[in-house]
């Protein structure tokens, strides 16, 4: 099983949701920087399509610094199985890893096996929107919502959107594995030192238990969030609520 699996894309797909982010031509939900922006204006210049005009230049470059992240809407699939992580994240460190090459979104939809018309699209979280006419990529996660990079009418930077006519086939992504809808339970796990059980993956939540070294618990696999406030990632505890651990505390 591949590293990178369709409920693993969402996750990735919902943190750049959280984030500040921009539409950029290139861009892999990497942090807006003076040094960014002028490598891929300078790179794509103001060809047809990418939106690069002076006063885009200068809106971009009044962002720098100040916490925004930069990605194009196949970028936002690219960052995630670049990202070395199962849940994703930003910065892409695995750029062009093997296997995993830099393709458009034109190439991504024709080297794809499983594919339709968006009539025909399978209630599976984490398979790739389309439209040929544009070109143009989302990601479909779910009970009719899908999210996506995009820049104009329908926003500017990574949104989340309805389901509409907007896209015309659906397809699952080469590099992904959707052999799985939900994440499956890793073997259990056990504590290295005492650690507190949190409602949601941030120091900053509730802290609703506590577990002793020598403790097993079973952690879902792909849940792993990074707390940005504080660094630490966090892996969600198999069972009937929600609870949260941080990874370090685990063996």
């Amino acid at each position: 099983m591949s590293l990178y699996t369709s409920y693993g894309l969402v996750s990735h797909a919902k943190k750049a949701l959280a984030l500040d982010t921009k539409y950029m031509w290139g861009g892999l939900l990497r942090p807006i920087t003076v040094q960014y922006v002028n490598t891929l204006t300078d790179f794509y210049k103001n060809s047809s399509g990418t939106g690069y005009t002076a006063a885009r230049k200068k809106e971009l470059l009044a962002l720098a610094g100040k916490g925004f992240y930069g990605v194009d809407c196949v970028g936002l699939i690219k960052s995630y199985y670049w990202s070395g992580k199962t849940d994703g994240g930003t910065g892409s460190p695995k750029y062009g890893a093997a296997g995993y090459p830099d393709v458009n979104a034109n190439y991504m939809f024709a080297k794809a096996e499983k594919k339709g018309a968006i009539g025909t699209i399978p209630e599976t979280p984490g398979v790739i929107v389309y439209s040929k006419t544009h070109p143009h990529v989302g990601i479909y996660i779910g009970n009719g919502r899908t999210i996506e990079s995009t820049l104009g009418s329908r926003g500017d930077g990574v949104v989340e959107r309805d389901l509409d006519g907007f896209w015309e086939y659906w397809f699952e992504c080469p590099y992904i594995d959707y052999g799985s809808l939900e994440p499956a339970q890793s073997k259990k796990r056990t504590f290295a030192y005492s650690a507190v059980v949190r409602s949601k993956p941030s120091s900053g939540a509730a802290a609703i238990g506590r577990y002793a070294p020598g403790n097993t618990v079973t952690v879902i696999s792909g849940s792993e969030t990074a707390d940005t406030a504080t660094g630490y990632t966090y892996v969600r505890i198999a069972g009937d609520r929600e609870a949260w651990v941080v990874r370090s505390a685990l063996k």
